[in-house]
């Protein structure tokens, strides 16, 4: 999705959100076992969500859309045209940054590259065990634990930055393996439709589809109509790249570092953008209806092709009207998302 992150000056988040967790003594240890209960994934995945909960409640709220972004670029590039389950979530979003889509996931990157680290020290061969009050050890866990892949990390990540930022509670499976390079930034065949904006050439969603090149594009990966137009409603959280205080060298030529690093970011919806709910989609009508004060949102082509398709503005009209609807079909549509590449039936 188009929405960027925040700015975030501290160099390790992740650091100052797990010194309890480190400083928590490690007594025996139980065997990782060959072939591991599906239950051995809890361990790991509650460590992970309460991570990424302390580090966007306590520290930076802003993380919260920018992480959300980053497990969705990982999840939905599917590159064979004529074989959309190839790709998905897989780890390969840590080599596609330089993609102009990827623009502004450094830092929530690097969040998640320490958090995923972490949580393989702390998993990998070993179940932790805890001191109770009395002194005695008290297993955290009654089954052996293993570590997630970074793919499993980021989506799971993705599911804690959405209920962090008071959205809905997404449990997903786990099971997702890594691949160790970028997928293809295009599509090996372009799918056309009938007119030059519904031609879907990239990996990625571009920002100037229409709302027929909307529907095609998601509908490879297996999304109803619903279900795309509650997706485009994280634009509800984050913030995007403006030329608002570029330095002169970078309004000259504007390299990545000059994205990255860009001074101002503003947000898609001004009111509230670290929170999650349905204003994205009342906003929306808003918009269309010519009700909005100048600076209060800022939307992007496939924000508005929601409104002037009908058969899309229903499902906007039905959001705005009934926020829990929205966060159900959010839900859903996360899980389709991301646990394509998964090999668990259970969701954690």
């Amino acid at each position: 999705l188009a929405s960027s992150d925040g700015g975030c000056d501290t160099p390790s988040l992740i650091k100052a959100a797990i010194v309890s967790s480190l400083s928590s003594p490690f007594l025996n240890l139980y065997p990782q076992q060959q072939t591991p209960s599906e239950s051995s994934y809890a361990p790991a995945a509650k460590f992970v969500r309460e991570e990424i909960t302390q580090i966007i409640q306590n520290q930076d709220p802003s993380l919260a859309g920018s992480i959300l972004r980053l497990a969705f670029h990982d999840a939905t590039v599917r590159s064979v045209a004529s074989d959309p389950s190839v790709g998905g979530a897989d780890g390969s979003i840590r080599y596609e940054l330089d993609w102009s889509e990827n623009r502004g996931l450094s830092k929530p990157l690097k969040v998640i590259n320490e958090l995923f680290e972490l949580q393989q020290e702390k998993f990998e061969l070993i179940c932790p065990i805890s001191i109770s009050s009395s002194g005695e050890s008290t297993s955290t866990s009654k089954i052996p634990c293993r570590s997630l892949s970074f793919a499993d990390t980021l989506a799971i990540s993705g599911a804690a930055a959405v209920e962090a930022a008071q959205g809905p509670k997404i449990e997903i499976q786990m099971g997702r393996k890594d691949v160790y390079q970028a997928d293809n930034h295009f599509l090996d065949d372009p799918i056309q439709s009938m007119g030059g904006r519904s031609t879907i050439t990239t990996s990625l969603p571009s920002a100037g589809l229409d709302s027929l090149g909307l529907r095609n594009y998601f509908k490879r990966l297996g999304l109803t109509e619903a279900e795309l137009v509650a997706l485009s409603g994280a634009h509800d959280l984050g913030r995007h790249v403006t030329l608002t205080g570029m330095p002169k060298g970078c309004l000259r030529n504007l390299t990545r570092s000059c994205l990255e690093d860009a001074p101002v970011l503003a947000p898609f919806i001004t009111a509230d953008p670290d929170t999650l709910s349905n204003r994205y989609f009342w906003t929306m009508l808003r918009w269309n209806g010519k009700d909005i004060e100048f600076g209060e949102a800022a939307f992007i082509p496939t924000d508005v092709a929601l409104v002037v398709d009908d058969g899309l503005k229903k499902y906007v009209v039905a959001f705005a009207n009934d926020e829990q609807l929205f966060f159900k079909r959010f839900r859903t549509a996360y899980r389709k998302l991301v646990d394509s590449t998964a090999t668990t039936k259970s969701r954690f």
